[in-house]
């Protein structure tokens, strides 16, 4: 059995739950909540009973992480930053 890499995969695959539990690395409960919040992209029918995930969908999901992440490290350094300018005007009054 070969395997193939998620960044060798086409954007028009189609991944099943599995598949996408191991590249998201998110668990099933929540990548059900991140669909009913809107927050996860939701899949698509391939069957009667049978979804699954669109490598474009997810891999655009994964990008969004990336991008929140920095903006999340750029408020924490912003925000670390103030507290370090409150606590050195702190110090001078004392």
């Amino acid at each position: 059995m070969s395997t193939i890499s998620f960044e060798d995969l086409p954007a028009w695959a189609v991944m099943r739950l599995p598949v996408v539990k191991a590249v998201t690395g998110l668990s099933r409960v929540s990548i059900w909540n991140g669909v009913k919040a809107g927050t996860f992209p939701r899949p698509v029918q391939i069957g009667p009973r049978c979804v699954g995930w669109r490598v474009s969908d997810v891999r655009a999901f994964l990008e969004s992480l990336t991008s929140k992440k920095e903006i999340d490290g750029n408020v924490l350094k912003a925000t670390a930053e103030k507290a370090r300018r409150r606590a050195e005007k702190a110090a001078e009054l004392i």
